[in-house]
């Protein structure tokens, strides 16, 4: 009887502090629960300066908007695309913040010109260039237009944090989850022609017009269905077209259906 009582107690205390243990995490549980919760690291809400205010510029889904700074510097922002401006940015702060895609016109000045997505950071004197990097997305792309920049990683990187020399013609590409930023070159022809607002279309199936359309419009394409039957488009021209204006030509030609959200279209087949 001694060793069975000595038994009961000793399970009841391994039961009591078992009780305690989840209790504890509970509570620990629901105090995390309640803390106040700051933006994730790399959004762009993170590279506000503290104390400035910003003014928000946004980009219509499926069209280009046109914004023209205080210094006469020129913005072409594309669809479903942000930009921050400083209220104070006529006054030695030409520093805007990018979340998207947008060309950039920058008129000469004392001060340099900088603009800083998630993942990349350019600073120009006087220079076009256009950018592209969605918080949303770990990839971004920098093409330099005329005259010269430097461009680098706007994040503390492990390995590399040196910026590069772009000139007309070239380009940089930049990976966060890989932590990886590649100077390449590209044809500049293409990025005056995106200027112009001219797409021209020929000789591509569904999944090459997916790739112009994110190109062009600054959006992510995804494909559901059987596509291989679809036809491929052999000639199209559209001047100063929306996204929808494009992809309701197209989707007559392939025979889609399609659905817009933001910065996401759906192609059906």
């Amino acid at each position: 009887m001694l060793f069975k009582s000595d038994a009961s107690r000793n399970s009841r205390g391994w039961l009591y502090v078992l009780l305690l243990v989840i209790t504890g995490a509970v509570v620990l549980l629901t105090w995390k629960l309640k803390e106040p919760t700051t933006p994730e690291a790399g959004t762009v809400v993170n590279l506000e300066v503290p104390g400035v205010q910003y003014l928000l510029h946004q980009g219509e889904t499926g069209r280009r908007t046109r914004i023209t700074l205080p210094d006469s510097s020129v913005v072409i922002l594309n669809s479903a695309s942000t930009l921050r401006v400083p209220v104070n940015y006529a006054q030695r702060n030409r520093a805007v913040i990018l979340d998207g895609d947008a060309f950039f016109d920058v008129k000469p000045g004392k001060d340099s010109f900088t603009v800083t997505s998630h993942i990349l950071r350019a600073a120009v004197l006087g220079t076009s260039f256009r950018m592209r990097g969605f918080s949303s997305q770990q990839g971004a792309t920098f093409y330099q237009l005329t005259g010269t920049c430097h461009v680098g990683k706007s994040y503390h990187s492990a390995t590399d944090n040196q910026p590069e020399i772009l000139e007309r013609g070239q380009m940089v590409l930049a990976n966060k989850e890989i932590d990886l930023m590649e100077k390449e070159t590209y044809h500049p022809e293409e990025l005056e022609a995106w200027l112009s607002d001219t797409l021209r279309i020929k000789d591509a199936t569904p999944m090459a017009v997916s790739r112009i359309l994110e190109e062009w419009f600054g959006v992510e394409v995804e494909m559901r269905g059987d596509a291989s039957k679809s036809r491929t488009i052999t000639a199209a021209a559209f001047y100063n077209a929306t996204l929808d204006d494009v992809l309701s030509n197209l989707s007559s030609q392939q025979d889609f259906k399609y659905k817009i959200n933001k910065n996401k279209v759906v192609l059906i087949f």
